[in-house]
Order: C-alpha cells, then structure tokens, then sequence
C-alpha cells in the first residue's frame, strides 16, 4: 500500500509498533540532520543523521516492521508535522536515504538538493575522505523545491543517496538488519570515516557569522533570527484545506495559539511545569459566580505575564451555556508590540460537564 500524506499513513498504522518519530528541534539559527525514511526503511540512515547531528538538532522517522518500505513517504508529501516544523525551522538541512545500488556493487553517494554550497562541501571532503559521489539522477534527485530537504528556512537543503552496497560497508559481515544497525558495536571504521567527513564538510559552512565583510554562503534569504518569525503549528491541532498539518509563520497568531493553549491548560497537567495553566475550570463549580469570575480573571493575567509576556490581556469574560452546563471564557489578548488599531482578539476556552477543559475552534 502507498500512502499520499502523512495523514493516511496515521490512519492505517499504529505509533510505536508500526512507526516511531524521534524529533530534538535546534536553537537559535541551526543545521538538521534528518531520515525520513529511517529505521527499517532505508537503514542505516536514522544512525547516521543521529551520529552527525550529535546533540543538535535531528529528526528521524522510522519503519519498526519487515514491511516498512511501504511506510517511506515521497520526499515531496513528505508532511509529518514534527518534521515540517523542524525542517522550516533550519537554515541548513541533510536529509539522509539509501538506495538500492545503480550498477552492481557500486559504492556511492548520490548528492541532490538545492543548496549548492554545501552539496560542493560534501563532494569536496567525501572525496578527500576516499568516497565516491555522483549527482542524483532524475528519478530520485532532491532539486524539487517541494522536496522536504528544500522545505527549510532558505528554501535550500541538501539530500543524500547512499547505495546499497555503500551502506553495507558500513556494518560487519555487511548486514543491515535492524537488530545489526541498532547495535553501535557493530560499525567499521569506514562507518566514522564516512560521517566524519559529512561532519567536517558541515562545519565549513557559517550558519550565520553576522560579518558584512564575509560574503552571505547562501544566496537566497537566511532563516529569520527571530523566533517569532519561525512557522510553528497551529492550536488546537488542525488540518489545512490542502489535507496538511495547519501551521502559521504570523507572530501576532503563534502568540494568540499560545495563549490559548495557556488557558485552556490546568496546572499540574503539563509535565515538568506544575504551574503552567489557569484553574478556569472553577468556574463551573464556584458558589459565587462572582468571586469565582475574579479569581480566573486573576489567574490569567498572573499566568500570561509568567509564561507570554509578549502578551497584553485587555479584558476577560465568562458566560455559561446553561443547555450545555458548560462555561465559556474568552480572553481578549494581543501583541505588546502592535498598534492598537490591530490588537485585541479574542480566543475563547470552554470548559465542559465534569471540569475537563478544551480550546474551541479559531
């Protein structure tokens, strides 16, 4: 079976027995080493993107079963939304696969993409390494501005093609097995000598040295310094009218997301932050509606200054939806650094028959 989107692969296969997603997002302006076709699909390209990433920014999603293969996405429908975000994020990306060998026993590395720059680097210190590379061919080359590997913040990654007989190399007796390639014991030297030298080629690209007198290494924009200016998915979790995971690059709607979020959260319900949230749900069961509604409105000015200071609540308000027994409470929030004219919003936050808490739709 072929999947078209991410979406469809969810709804056919299960999390953590079919497939496994491990995702670490980078700081500041960043390199990503991802696998999308990790695991058994195309092994080992999930150690490989883990040992050059090191402990920065990386992704892999892996096949757990024999039948993993037909889990290998396109490059371009590639929309898992972890690896959507970490990938829009980044302003250099290395996207690893393997394919089966061209020509009978060939040991190379087929280098695609629209970075240009560091797809030079990488043949440069590949070569000078003992490696052989070759440019993609048509029918796998990653130079389509939709491929994930061009997905990044400059619109310019790299992907690499590793053949078969390439991989193979790697391990004792040749074996990519998954219980082989999940052993560390068991890769050769030319393992480290391969990933050494994707690394080094790595590092001979600046991400961003802030110098004017250095010319820029890529051409086209860079990956915005400011975090708020990062694409980031949407809350509550939606799909987009094209069938993808809803995300926006607005600052002024990844903020109003938050917030929701923050209010729509219960202490004690986030894991390692006890206090995140606002207690709305005592609301529904206070004696006086009164205190109740001031004690929220408290609690949520206290909690959006503690966790969103970007933010500036202008006014809170609740009514109770007496078909429901429910309560809803919307909040008036913007941007502290937005003229009036576009600021107020707002996002609302129900709270249901029993206490449970959601955020309603935008």
């Amino acid at each position: 079976m072929t999947f078209a989107n991410f979406r469809q692969l969810a709804a056919a296969k299960i999390l953590g027995i079919d497939y496994d997603i491990k995702n670490r997002y980078g700081t500041g302006t960043y390199l990503l080493h991802a696998a999308i076709h990790g695991g058994a699909i195309e092994p080992p390209a999930s150690q490989l993107a883990a040992y050059c990433a090191g402990d920065g920014a990386f992704y892999s999603f892996e096949g757990l079963t024999l039948t993993a293969p037909e889990l290998a996405l396109a490059p371009t429908a590639f929309d898992e939304p972890f690896a959507v975000v970490n990938v829009a994020n980044s302003a250099r990306t290395v996207v690893w696969h393997g394919v089966e060998d061209q020509q009978e026993g060939e040991q190379v590395t087929y280098i695609s993409g629209a970075d240009s720059v560091l797809g030079a680097l990488l043949v440069q210190e590949l070569t000078a390494a003992g490696f052989t590379t070759d440019h993609a061919p048509v029918s796998f080359a990653g130079d389509n501005p939709q491929n994930i590997c061009n997905r990044n913040a400059p619109r310019a990654g790299v992907q690499l093609d590793l053949s078969r007989s390439l991989r193979r190399s790697f391990y004792a007796d040749g074996d990519l097995s998954t219980a082989a390639v999940a052993l560390p014991e068991n890769r050769l030297p030319v393992f480290f000598a391969y990933a050494d030298a994707v690394r080094r080629a790595c590092s001979l690209v600046p991400l961003d040295d802030g110098s004017e007198d250095t010319p820029p290494v890529i051409t086209q924009p860079r990956a915005p310094t400011d975090p708020a200016a990062s694409v980031a998915m949407r809350t509550p979790f939606a799909i987009d009218h094209s069938g993808g995971v809803d995300s926006t690059a607005d600052p002024r709607e990844q903020l109003l997301d938050r917030v929701q979020a923050l209010v729509a959260t219960l202490p004690g319900e986030r894991v390692m932050r006890a206090t995140y949230g606002v207690p709305t749900s005592a609301t529904l069961f206070a004696t006086n509606p009164e205190v109740a509604h001031d004690q929220v409105q408290r609690a949520v000015i206290d909690a959006v200054a503690e966790y969103e200071p970007q933010a500036v609540v202008s006014a809170i308000s609740a009514d109770v939806v007496e078909s429901l027994g429910a309560v809803n409470v919307h909040v008036q929030v913007s941007r502290a650094d937005v003229p009036g004219a576009e600021r107020d919003t707002t996002r609302t936050v129900g709270v249901l028959v029993g206490g449970s808490v959601v955020s309603t739709p935008r």
